[in-house]
């Protein structure tokens, strides 16, 4: 009965609570310059906050750089935010540079913004979509943890996805035509997935 009671109290949360928006916030790119994270919000965004000496961070960002350059076409960015503190901060862009990643990193030295979103360990990843609403929040990185995430990345740009005539890629094509959109656990916040009850 109290598992009964604690299910539907969580469903109501779900059903009435607001849609988490991405809060307004000024962080530094490595050149210096002020950049509003709100304003770089207007298509699907993969927020990630990491640290040099992070390496779960540094394989996480293998896939993420992968995603903005195959997803970028269909409405999806990543958005990098370094948390080194401005003993290590003169490590970072070197370290940027010779990776060559496709997406933009921006500071967070004093992790004001990485704590605003929720943020306790990394890697730390928060999920948005175009119309800001954040959608899911990633803590820690495991090898295979980037599949569900590509899956959640389809999930929500598949409607810009689908309509490119052009699309030739196998691997997004297997995502879309397959169910793995209709039967995979991505839960949009709008939608509630089945428990079941013992």
């Amino acid at each position: 009965m109290f598992r009964l009671l604690f299910i539907i109290l969580f469903l109501n949360s779900l059903l009435f609570c607001e849609d988490e928006k991405l809060p307004s916030s000024f962080l530094k790119d490595l050149d210096g310059k002020k950049i509003n994270i709100t304003e770089l919000n207007n298509t699907v965004m993969a927020i990630s906050f990491w640290f040099l000496a992070c390496e779960p961070c540094k394989k996480e960002m293998k896939y993420l750089d992968m995603f903005n350059s195959k997803y970028g076409k269909y409405g999806f960015k990543v958005v990098s935010i370094n948390t080194d503190n401005s003993r290590t901060l003169n490590r970072v862009k070197p370290y940027i540079k010779s990776k060559k990643y496709s997406f933009q990193v921006l500071s967070d030295p004093k992790s004001l913004f990485f704590r605003k979103l929720g943020g306790q360990q990394c890697p730390y990843l928060v999920l948005v979509d175009e119309d800001g609403n954040i959608i899911n929040k990633h803590i820690g990185y495991s090898p295979g943890d980037e599949i569900n995430l590509e899956k959640e990345i389809v999930h929500l740009i598949s409607d810009t996805i689908k309509s490119d005539s052009t699309l030739t890629d196998s691997s997004i094509i297997k995502l879309i035509s397959s169910n793995v959109l209709e039967n995979s656990q991505i839960d949009d916040g709008k939608s509630i997935q089945k428990l079941e009850i013992e």
